[in-house]
């Protein structure tokens, strides 16, 4: 496996059954992140991508909201310093225009200061919106002089992205018991396996994950093509994103 996403959902649904405030919840999920995080990079996983704000994220209260930018700011302070001891790159992605000046500094500086670790990339979603990312990229081409038969167009589409700089998803786990991917890493996830766990994000465990990584190596994934039982070879068309995907596969 190369690249985990994460929906990290059930914070304020945790809090609630445990007769605590929201805040309380989400800072004890960005507890459960330092530790799921760090296992991920000890399982030599070399993308770690997590969903922290969406951008329908802004309709909750103006409280919740600053208490939420508070948080952040609390995460980057503290975990800094950990995250280049443990050789992890930090990555945001997303519109962070909205946030407040001090916050923008400190995702700045945190991947100025990461921006060379190697043993993982660790990628927060911030405002971001799986949909608007892919209206972005499309609305940048010259369309008039842009081959939408070419095979290189997937690669091309690709590197308009925010996320151009990430493999494709191979396992997206949400937690918080919905079924959904709301609009998250839409086109990275074009063939994640999916796995959905009834724990909230606060009470995730790294035995979960370790759970949720032995069902995906059980799987048998076929990336939109047939598969001879006999080769366990793959029968696609070759594109750029299908090439991609099977040397993924080759790989396992």
């Amino acid at each position: 496996m190369k690249h985990l996403a994460i929906i990290m959902d059930g914070n304020r649904r945790w809090a609630h059954e445990n007769a605590l405030s929201a805040i309380s919840g989400h800072d004890k999920g960005a507890q459960t992140l330092t530790k799921i995080g760090r296992e991920v990079a000890r399982l030599k996983i070399p993308f770690l991508t997590v969903f922290a704000f969406s951008a329908e994220n802004w309709s909750r209260s103006k409280s919740e909201i600053k208490a939420l930018f508070g948080l952040m700011k609390k995460y980057l302070q503290q975990e800094t310093a950990n995250l280049m001891s443990e050789d992890i790159k930090l990555k945001i992605i997303g519109d962070v225009t909205p946030f407040p000046e001090d916050l923008r500094i400190l995702f700045k500086n945190a991947e100025y200061l990461t921006e060379n670790n190697k043993s993982m990339t660790l990628t927060i979603a911030v405002n971001y919106g799986g949909l608007q990312d892919i209206v972005n990229a499309a609305s940048s081409y010259d369309l008039i002089n842009v081959d939408l038969n070419s095979n290189d167009i997937i690669q091309d589409f690709k590197s308009k992205l925010m996320t151009s700089f990430l493999p494709p998803v191979d396992m997206l786990i949400r937690t918080g018991k919905e079924k959904r991917i709301s609009n998250f890493l839409i086109w990275d996830c074009a063939y994640a396996e999916l796995y959905f766990s009834d724990s909230y994000w606060p009470d995730f465990s790294v035995d979960e994950l370790h759970d949720a990584i032995k069902d995906w190596n059980s799987r048998l994934r076929r990336f939109g093509g047939s598969i001879n039982l006999k080769t366990l070879e793959i029968g696609e068309a070759s594109t750029g994103m299908t090439q991609e995907r099977k040397k993924t596969a080759n790989e396992r």
